[in-house]
């Protein structure tokens, strides 16, 4: 570091800070979503979060480790907080997804929360002030759809009720 002086920069730049965190970001991202070249596919790569996930539950907690770890570099570099949400909601959709047995290995197969959430790093780590407005519409989107399914099951429990207190006659 140099010292304080009038004009002087302290500390690195927050382009070095970023070469850093993207070479450990990517390094985990690779291994956990694209480490392998699936032969005959046509460049289809894996890593190893569908083979730590085929262990019952634990091994998907366990992928999910660097996943949160990546969120975590990602806010050290101030990312607004609707794209950290987005990150958080990526890996947690892999972890939800990734326990059901069978369904949830292939899930992990072709899903790259990981991945994903690098170019969501690379994107506003250099740039904060991009736009954020993909995010808010996905999180009004996602609100929207939990608002009707709500509705949608007060509903038919309502309609089911209704039938069972009909007299029988």
């Amino acid at each position: 570091m140099t010292s304080s002086t009038k004009g002087e920069v302290v500390g690195r730049s927050r382009a070095e800070r970023f070469g850093d965190a993207e070479r450990r970001i990517l390094r985990i991202s690779k291994v956990m979503d694209d480490l392998v070249t699936v032969p005959g596919t046509g460049g289809r790569r894996f890593g190893i979060d569908p083979i730590v996930g085929l262990i019952p539950v634990i091994g998907d907690a366990i992928s999910a480790v660097p996943g949160i770890w990546l969120i975590a570099e990602a806010a050290n570099f101030k990312l607004p907080t609707v794209v950290l949400a987005r990150m958080t909601f990526n890996t947690m959709l892999d972890l939800s997804i990734g326990i059901i047995p069978i369904v949830g290995d292939i899930y992990d197969f072709f899903s790259k929360s990981n991945a994903r959430n690098l170019e969501l790093f690379r994107t506003y780590a250099l740039q904060p002030e991009a736009s954020t407005r993909q995010h808010r519409l996905f999180f009004a989107g996602l609100a929207l759809i939990l608002i009707g399914t709500v509705w949608l099951t007060v509903s038919i429990i309502a309609w089911f009720i209704g039938l069972l207190l009909q007299p029988l006659g």
